[in-house]
């Protein structure tokens, strides 16, 4: 019985330990895709910082290019106002010398003035600096409208570059945004792979506890195979010493003693009954103590791994309440921001383009292996609890069960010893006392006494098959009636080996 349970233990916790393996396999493979996730984002990441950095560059470039456009459109207001200064200057000089001009024509007469004119018509073909200044003046006019001109593409092409500015500042802004979802996401995958290294850590403990479970039934095991030996060993001793003392009986037996002896044979054999006895009332106390120690060792056992039980089933339930209160938070947060973002649909009037899904929910936490270790041995646990409480109530009924097995056990090792050998079976309930079973008196005929020396190296050599024999060749035979004695010295001495088997085994 023993030894069956003991094989179903086994095999129970190498189920166990083969499903731990399996679930800490598959945890590994689920790491392993997290890291190439978190790999990927990574990459997208860097990609993103490059652009980034990219979109910087160009800026900074299109901001060179617009400093360098206003440092030119400056240069250009100042050579127009020194020309509209110039050209005004100009105006002021012609100005005055028409005023100049009409005076000197009202102090001098009509004749004067047409010959000034003619004088003037031949200066003016004569003179070319006159038209030279003239020309002068259209180039400066020219140069004003194309300066002008120049000034307005400028003004154009800066509120162009304003656009792209606005435009490349938006895409910084975008670009930020991913950045930092991008972050969020490797904070989540972090958190993810500390749980997951925290699963594989009670993982490890629970298979560290099984492997231990293990090793100690494969020492008991060894114990109880090493002691099944040293019974065996020791019952084969104790046979083959019975065979020497046969032999040394049948070499006694021809020889004849007086009555004194049988006597003293019969009073030795009361003695030993009672010292038999008595040995075997104190062999079943002790016995009972050490089933009750064995009993006790295995209930601390058994209560101090349902504690170590205890405590991770706690930590499994302060995680999962923190994980939940996590998810009702992220949950709360998406509701607000959802209506958020509804509000801002409602209200923008433009056709603004739709903003991004939500991220999808959180997956569900991977199934803990720890609840299907813990359930299998809470449905062990449970049986064997009630089994405990009925095995006290029942003791009693279960003694005599538990020695029919033991001498059952007995007799199937003695019968291997032997080797085809059959012992005769024993009843230990229908074993009579010695003291209740008297003696009857001996004849004092040669072959009666004959008879009597050989009961009593029969009791010395516990020849049980032998001594029967006797008993009958000599209640047959000669009248004496030895066969409830013989009885109980085989009964007497069938308990005592079934004593010192037992003894070995406990120990």
């Amino acid at each position: 019985m023993n030894s069956s349970d003991e094989e179903k233990q086994l095999q129970l916790i190498t189920s166990l330990k083969e499903q731990a393996i399996g679930e800490y396999e598959d945890l590994r493979a689920e790491n392993q895709k997290t890291k190439e996730k978190c790999d990927k984002i990574r990459q997208e990441r860097d990609e993103a910082v490059r652009k980034l950095e990219e979109f910087q560059k160009i800026s900074h470039m299109v901001i060179e290019e617009v400093n360098f456009m206003q440092n030119h459109l400056e240069i250009e207001k100042t050579c127009r106002e020194s020309a509209e200064a110039l050209a005004t200057k100009l105006n002021k000089e012609n100005k005055t010398l028409k005023r100049i001009s009409m005076l000197y024509m009202a102090k001098l007469g009509p004749d004067v003035i047409t010959e000034e004119i003619n004088i003037d018509d031949e200066d003016s073909s004569t003179d070319p600096d006159a038209a030279a200044e003239t020309c002068v003046s259209v180039q400066c006019q020219k140069q004003i409208k194309e300066l002008r001109e120049q000034i307005v593409s400028a003004q154009e092409e800066k509120k162009i570059l304003a656009i792209e500015l606005e435009s490349l500042k938006s895409k910084l802004a975008e670009v930020i945004e991913e950045v930092n979802k991008v972050k969020q996401e490797k904070e989540v995958l972090n958190s993810e792979v500390l749980e997951q290294r925290k699963v594989l850590e009670k993982c490890n403990r629970v298979s560290m506890l099984a492997v231990e479970e293990y090793e100690e039934m494969q020492v008991n095991l060894e114990l109880e195979k090493d002691l099944r030996k040293k019974a065996e060993s020791f019952a084969q001793e104790m046979f083959i010493e019975q065979n020497k003392l046969k032999r040394q009986s049948h070499l006694l037996l021809q020889s004849s003693a007086p009555d004194q002896q049988l006597l003293k044979a019969l009073d030795e054999n009361a003695k030993l009954t009672q010292l038999l006895e008595e040995e075997r009332i104190q062999h079943q106390q002790k016995v009972k103590e050490l089933k009750e120690q064995l009993e006790n060792e295995t209930l601390h056992k058994e209560i101090h791994n349902l504690k170590q039980q205890l405590e991770l089933l706690e930590e499994d339930k302060k995680e999962l309440e923190s994980k939940y209160q996590n998810s009702e938070e992220k949950a709360r947060n998406l509701k607000h921001s959802v209506d958020e973002l509804q509000k801002r649909v409602n209200q923008s009037e433009n056709s603004v383009p739709p903003p991004p899904p939500p991220p999808p929910p959180l997956p569900p936490p991977p199934p803990n292996p720890i609840r299907s270790l813990m359930s299998m041995i809470r449905k062990r646990s449970h049986p064997s609890g009630t089994g405990a409480k009925k095995e006290k109530a029942a003791q009693p009924e279960t003694t005599e069960e538990v020695t029919d097995l033991k001498r059952q056990a007995v007799e199937e090792m003695m019968d291997r010893i032997k080797k085809g050998v059959h012992l005769r079976p024993v009843n230990q309930t229908a074993r009579p006392k010695a003291k209740d079973a008297p003696l009857p008196a001996a004849s004092t005929s040669p072959s009666a006494v004959t008879v009597q020396y050989k009961l009593r190296w029969a009791f010395k050599v516990a020849d049980l098959s032998q001594a029967g024999k006797i008993a009958r060749q000599g209640r047959d035979g000669h009248g004496v009636d030895c066969g409830k004695g013989v009885g109980n010295t085989e009964g007497i001495f069938s308990s005592k080996i079934e004593m010192g088997t037992s003894a070995s085994h406990v120990e």
